[in-house]
């Protein structure tokens, strides 16, 4: 590849073979309307990928594009069992946390889930001035629009909503998080205390707590409805919940994630899991909403709130 002098912009993903058809769409919609301007480091974080998934992925490094797979197996061995996981939350979860000490070469960075679709050139969002902060980030609308979580966000980890953010798209100011001893810290309150409402989310929300930099709601928008945020003018749409359009007619932004995904390999992948998505697979995202919430709810109001041992001293973490 000819040397440049493009900036190159950083974006990291992390996946397993469960999460590949929704990566492949991800990637195209990134690709597909990037600017010129820069060259792209893609980097994709997995464990196990298997050699089709690898194949399709690479395919995406061409030109302005390079696309790096590192299979993160025996990275994560010695701490694998901390990582708390359990329906939808697999370890792949927790390997943006290993970002910023893998990649010293870089000082800024973005991370997205896999459950996306672009609908603008993701050097606007790189662009953003986070100064000293560790992230920037958008705040989380199922914590903002649903009471009970909303609840559990202010009474059991103490946050001043709207400030807890959405951990599926964020720019890291790697550089800052290196010199804070993020992943240190963040792994220390692993083996201290078990979140288990929106797990590495909550964790992240905590340890950034006063040092994130809030970007515009069309950054990070679920598939609800919000006044002035359209079709036409969202710029990254993210199917979280079970807002999925590869399972459920009528999704929000669902046009837009199927433009992209008829033009990849995983097309008819996608078509097939969701022809074959079932009532009773339905029923079982319905039931698993209403537990969720039950958890917020009995957390919110229970003897051991997070926030309550922090102030007493009981629970203390490292700086």
């Amino acid at each position: 590849m000819a040397v440049t002098n493009r900036e190159i912009i950083p974006i990291f993903f992390a996946t397993d073979d469960n999460y590949a058809p929704l990566l492949a769409v991800a990637l195209r919609s990134l690709c597909s309307q990037a600017s010129d301007a820069y060259d792209y480091r893609i980097h994709i974080l997995c464990e196990n990928l298997n050699d089709e998934n690898k194949r399709i992925f690479a395919e995406y490094g061409k030109g302005r594009f390079r696309v790096f797979i590192t299979d993160m197996t025996e990275r994560i061995a010695a701490r694998a069992g901390q990582m708390h996981t359990r329906d939808y939350y697999s370890k792949t979860t927790y390997f943006r946390v290993y970002i910023p000490n893998m990649f010293p070469e870089y000082k800024k960075a973005i991370y997205l889930d896999c459950d996306i679709a672009l609908n603008a050139d993701i050097s606007e969002f790189y662009r953003f001035d986070i100064g000293d902060n560790y992230v920037g980030a958008v705040t989380c609308e199922a914590v903002d629009t649903t009471p009970v979580f909303t609840e559990y966000a202010e009474k059991y980890l103490g946050m001043n909503l709207p400030m807890y953010f959405n951990a599926g798209v964020l720019l890291m100011n790697l550089e800052v998080l290196r010199n804070v001893k993020f992943e240190d810290r963040f792994f220390d309150i692993l083996s201290k205390v078990k979140f288990e409402v929106a797990q590495d989310q909550d964790y992240l929300n905590v340890l950034c707590k006063s040092k994130v930099v809030f970007l515009p709601k069309v950054w990070n928008k679920i598939p609800i409805p919000i006044e002035g945020i359209t079709s036409e003018n969202v710029k990254l749409a993210h199917y979280n919940l079970a807002l999925r359009p590869w399972r459920y007619d009528g999704v929000l932004f669902g046009d837009l994630f199927w433009k992209h995904a008829e033009k990849t390999a995983v097309y008819g992948k996608l078509k097939e899991m969701k022809r074959n998505f079932s009532e009773r697979d339905a029923a079982y995202d319905r039931q698993w909403m209403e537990n969720l919430q039950r958890l917020a709810a009995s957390l919110a109001v229970g003897p051991d709130r997070f926030i309550d041992l922090v102030r007493s001293g009981k629970l203390v973490l490292i700086q």
